[in-house]
């Protein structure tokens, strides 16, 4: 059996007007609403990996948690995938950034993220408020 890749992935969220809301940004064949998420090169940390995809792909900085919030696992047309999930508080939004030509990003609140996302992250990011009360 093929031992599974590692991705990292990252859930920008930022709080506007007492509200959460969280950066999704296109597939890069602009067909669907996706968190930032990529390989984890050799010798990188995947919490190294999410931070670098989130300013790559959605043009965000900001503060990510030391541990993932959570991971999953998916097959796609390369094999079997292990993805380690992060949370990131956006502290700076770009407005240039490397994939922005071909990207779109779009702040979305839980319930409208939650229904763009593919099954495996729904239930991330609708544990996203637990996660932040948690922290403060």
């Amino acid at each position: 059996m093929a031992r599974a890749r590692r991705q990292a992935a990252v859930i920008p969220y930022r709080i506007r007007k007492r509200r959460i809301e969280v950066a999704l940004v296109t597939s890069s064949r602009g067909k669907r609403w996706i968190v930032p998420k990529g390989s984890v090169a050799r010798g990188e940390r995947p919490r190294d990996a999410a931070i670098r995809e989130a300013e790559e792909e959605a043009g965000v900085r900001g503060v990510v948690t030391r541990k993932p919030l959570g991971r999953y696992r998916h097959v796609n047309g390369q094999g079997p995938c292990r993805v380690d999930v992060y949370l990131m508080r956006v502290t700076n939004v770009l407005d240039d950034w490397l994939e922005g030509d071909w990207r779109r990003r779009r702040w979305m609140r839980i319930p409208e993220a939650t229904a763009c996302l593919r099954e495996e992250l729904q239930e991330l990011v609708h544990g996203l408020e637990g996660a932040i009360e948690q922290k403060s």
